[in-house]
């Protein structure tokens, strides 16, 4: 109930920043699997935009610091959210077990394997560790393209600007057909969507149109 309504917030907030999310793909999702859902990552307004998008009781991996806000911090951990310490490496290999665990008890998890935001939207390199969590939870990796939310909030931004966001759910990959070759995976993700990140965005821009079925 606390996640729900986490998420009506979300959508309320981004709503009344003006900011208006188009989302397709959702068709290539199974409801009765779980997956780990992998974004490409250019701003501070990912995270909500993917939750909104999704639609689905996801958890994700934070930084440490957000979690020692006040109240905020508190949030973060009751509906299941993993803080992360990047600079720790034994504290984020416990990180990406909790996660692992999560995922094995079949929760839905969101997680940016550029491990930080890219300024001119191309990918960066992608870490190990979210593909390790697919690989030991035994569920299928979905690429995710994100398109927009630069414009809305760019790094190192403190205002959310309105506009449209448009996103992409890609096909899941298999992880377990892939023979346990997370170099495999990780080269099948960064093509998918970079290949997203290159199509013409026609879909995305008919969506200003009103009448276009949107999400926020």
């Amino acid at each position: 109930m606390v996640f729900v309504l986490t998420v009506l917030g979300v959508r309320f907030g981004l709503w009344a920043a003006g900011v208006r999310i188009s989302v397709h793909g959702l068709d290539h999702l199974d409801d009765g699997r779980n997956y780990l859902f992998m974004p490409n990552h250019t701003s501070n307004v990912d995270p909500p935009v993917v939750v909104a998008a999704l639609g689905r009781d996801v958890s994700m991996m934070g930084k440490a610091a957000l979690f020692r806000i006040p109240v905020l911090g508190w949030l973060f951990r009751f509906v299941g959210f993993v803080p992360i310490a990047r600079e720790d490496r034994a504290a984020a290999i416990d990180s990406v077990d909790q996660a692992t665990t999560l995922l094995q008890q079949g929760t839905d998890f969101v997680i940016f394997p550029e491990g930080t935001r890219s300024r001119d939207g191309k990918l960066l390199p992608l870490k190990k560790g979210p593909f390790f969590m697919a690989q030991q939870g035994g569920v299928p990796v979905v690429p995710v393209r994100v398109h927009g939310t630069q414009d809305v909030m760019p790094k190192g931004g403190k205002v959310i600007y309105s506009g449209l966001v448009d996103v992409e759910v890609c096909l899941p990959i298999e992880v377990t057909s892939l023979d346990g070759d997370n170099e495999s995976v990780r080269e099948q993700l960064r093509a998918r969507v970079k290949k997203a990140l290159q199509t013409d965005l026609t879909h995305f821009k008919r969506c200003a149109n009103p009448q276009c079925n949107e999400r926020s």
